[in-house]
């Protein structure tokens, strides 16, 4: 083999490595805020369920503290300004955010909508 021929190999070795790290750090710094979201979204589809099958009337203001609580258990930045209940004839819960992610030499701007609706019975 050939210096020139050793060198490259070890190049491209090197490139693939720096992909595969640069893919490992994107994944830990952007999967979290989708778990977040997904636990988010889960919670206030169960909710929904839980407000439409309750025989207690229940305010929009107790529900939209409920999301804010919980998204604030979970670390999702959440203000009660963020969040929409409708309860009628059916019960809808809307949530609108915007997870920043610092990924050192750009802020990434994650925009997330979970929502849920159900009808009363």
């Amino acid at each position: 083999m050939r210096p020139a021929e050793d060198a490259s190999g070890r190049f491209g070795a090197m490139f693939y490595l720096a992909c595969l790290a640069a893919l490992v750090f994107l994944a830990i710094k952007i999967l979290p805020a989708y778990v977040n979201n997904y636990q988010l979204e889960d919670h206030i589809r169960q909710l929904s369920i839980q407000l439409a099958a309750r025989g207690r009337a229940v305010t929009a203001e107790e529900v939209r503290d409920e999301v804010v609580a919980y998204a604030g258990e979970h670390g999702i930045a959440l203000t009660a300004d963020n969040v929409r209940v409708v309860i009628s004839s059916h019960v809808a819960i809307d949530v609108d955010y915007t997870v920043p992610v610092d990924l050192k030499v750009y802020t990434l701007k994650l925009h997330f909508t979970p929502s849920a609706e159900n009808q009363t019975l």
